[in-house]
């Protein structure tokens, strides 16, 4: 089973919400991701979770926004249907990767 790891979905998150001008929402978001990004998903990433039916590659991304809100890189959510949000040092993140692409 070939993944594409936690650590690549964050950045790809980190950088598609910067260039969101910081926020977005989760469908918003993951369809940014998906038209930026979906040619280097493998195979395995397009498939559906079993337990839920969310594509794999998606759910990750998700499971991994949890772990950057708990780092600080992004906001909690305060209400249900709250945009995915860049903090402080998300943004701060988010250039020095924007530094590091170039």
């Amino acid at each position: 089973m070939n993944l594409t790891p936690h650590e690549v979905l964050g950045r790809w998150l980190l950088t598609t919400l910067g260039e969101m001008s910081g926020a977005g929402s989760k469908q918003a978001v993951l369809r940014r991701m998906r038209d930026r990004y979906g040619s280097q998903l493998t195979d395995t990433d397009l498939l559906p979770q079993p337990s839920n039916g969310e594509i794999k590659w998606e759910n990750r991304t998700a499971w991994q926004r949890n772990r950057m809100v708990k780092a600080g890189l992004l906001k909690p959510f305060k209400t249900y249907g709250d945009p995915w949000a860049l903090t402080e040092a998300g943004w701060d993140e988010y250039r020095a990767l924007s530094v590091q692409d170039r």
